[in-house]
């Protein structure tokens, strides 16, 4: 027994001297989180995160290692004022130009990617200069590549590694309809099985990049061979602290908002990862480190930051209640918005009633001074005032919808203004009565005009159950209105 064991051991350490090394640095849904935030645990607040801490304690690393890879995982955008900086003309291009100078391989597109406008998300796939690999997104009308880049080739030492890149299906109902219009999503394997044989030739390891959450990750896993080694996974902000095993193939995720990056040290030998245990730790908290030395990325990155402490402080109003959004219910912020919303639109065209989805409103603002920055981040996405149409009897159907999604949180749920109803007492919770426009019961066959934006009117399958019509997109951002509403309802502080 022991003669084998010592065997045993032997030949792993003889495999181990002849593979060649690897280390796998990963990151996903950063959302534009450029700076620490305050985190509470069990040992007390901790401050993690911030673009200067991860690469400092990335290229402090790579400095040391023979060969590494550095993948990122998509949505490095949405959710900051750093996120919505244009640069080069282009939403979000400060967050690509910063991986630019941090020295990230390689990313795949996640829905965040397309909130701004189709136009936009080739520019910033035109600014990065590390490939934004994607084997499922291609054109519709020629099923050429989205990106130009199905997959990608990593020489590293003696190795060469495969990537593939995949983004959600559910991309369609994540964006608006514009911002997708040109693109058809492929089936995850349909799009695998396009390059594997080729891939699987040239490489001695290959890596899934994807955004399609980890449920996803996992069952796809089961309909693959051998010859995908590992996907790096993201979307859904799972913490995997130690690698999955499914059907042979491990998975990885590193959360969100940079609280961690994760790192696989790797031995490849014969096409096979021969050394790594589900066991090991593979993600790491970033700690606040402060930069030491000049680089390219930090001259960047004070620049920039620079630019939103100059523009982006400015205080535009004051609430003297904690503004904290929910996506499945209504709160104070919501309320406030879709009212905002109405006042400012009910003379102009005029409108009956207004319309907002809470998953749209993205930040909490305490109590006190609202700044642009705060509106900014609160408000990221691209989205455009839209008035539109629909009869009275479309109004119950959409409020049993909404009050559906209140309880099933398949989507978020909307926020009306001047549109009430009662819900009826018993089972069936759904079941609404007494629905009134402006203090009036609803006429079925009267048309009655609503403010909303591009992304409510555009995804009116989900949200309201009815197709809106006689439809006019404006030119106003819900951003751009929002500011003006606070200015003129909350400008002043209140004594």
């Amino acid at each position: 027994m022991k003669r084998t064991f010592t065997i045993s051991l032997l030949l792993m350490l003889y495999l181990c001297l002849l593979a060649e090394p690897l280390t796998l640095f990963f990151t996903n849904d950063s959302h534009g989180y450029y700076l620490p935030n305050t985190y509470k645990t069990a040992e007390g607040k901790v401050d993690l995160g911030g673009y200067e801490s991860l690469y400092n304690l990335i290229s402090a690393q790579r400095d040391t290692i023979e060969n590494s890879l550095w993948l990122d995982a998509g949505d490095e955008q949405t959710g900051s004022v750093y996120s919505a900086l244009k640069y080069k003309n282009t939403s979000g291009g400060a967050v690509v130009e910063a991986f630019n100078r941090m020295g990230l391989d390689a990313a795949t597109y996640g829905n965040h990617e397309f909130d701004q406008s189709y136009q936009n998300v080739k520019q910033l796939t035109k600014l990065a200069k590390y490939p934004f690999i994607s084997t499922n997104l291609v054109y519709k009308k020629s099923h050429k590549p989205f990106s130009n880049t199905p997959y990608k080739i990593f020489r590293k030492g003696n190795l060469r590694i495969g990537v593939l890149g995949l983004t959600l299906t559910e991309l369609y109902e994540k964006v608006k309809t514009e911002s997708v219009s040109n693109i058809e999503i492929l089936p995850y394997k349909q799009a695998i099985d396009q390059y594997i044989d080729e891939l699987d030739k040239k490489t001695d390891l290959i890596i899934l990049l994807t955004h399609i959450g980890i449920d996803a990750d996992s069952l796809l896993a089961t309909q693959l061979d051998s010859r995908i080694d590992i996907i790096v996974g993201g979307h859904t902000h799972a913490v995997t602290e130690q690698p999955l095993l499914v059907n042979g193939i491990y998975i990885v995720q590193a959360g969100s908002h940079l609280v961690y990056y994760g790192k696989l040290n790797l031995n490849i030998e014969q096409d096979k990862i021969v050394n790594l245990d589900i066991n090991q730790n593979c993600l790491f908290p970033v700690y606040v480190t402060a930069t030491t030395k000049s680089s390219r990325f930090s001259v960047f990155f004070k620049q920039t930051t620079d630019k939103i402490d100059k523009d982006m402080n400015k205080v535009i109003g004051y609430t003297d209640v904690d503004w904290i959004p929910d996506k499945f219910r209504e709160t104070n912020v919501s309320k406030w918005q879709s009212q905002a919303l109405y006042e400012e639109y009910k003379n102009k065209f005029p409108i009956d009633m207004a319309m907002l989805n809470c998953g749209g409103i993205r930040k909490a603002i305490p109590a006190g001074e609202i700044r642009i920055k705060d509106m900014t981040e609160m408000l990221p996405f691209t989205n455009y005032i839209t008035i539109f149409s629909c009869y009275g009897r479309d109004l119950q159907g959409f409020i049993e919808l909404n009050q559906d999604l209140m309880i099933t949180k398949k989507y978020d749920i909307i926020q009306t203004y001047n549109l009430r109803w009662q819900t009826k007492d018993g089972t069936d919770n759904n079941s609404v009565w007494d629905i009134q426009v402006n203090n009036k019961p609803i006429v079925a066959d009267q048309v009655y005009r609503i403010a909303a934006h591009d992304y409510v009117s555009g995804q009116w399958d989900k949200y309201l159950g009815f197709k809106p019509f006689d439809v006019i997109t404006t030119q106003d951002l819900i951003y751009d209105v929002m500011v003006r509403q606070v200015e003129k309802k909350l400008g002043k502080k209140k004594l």
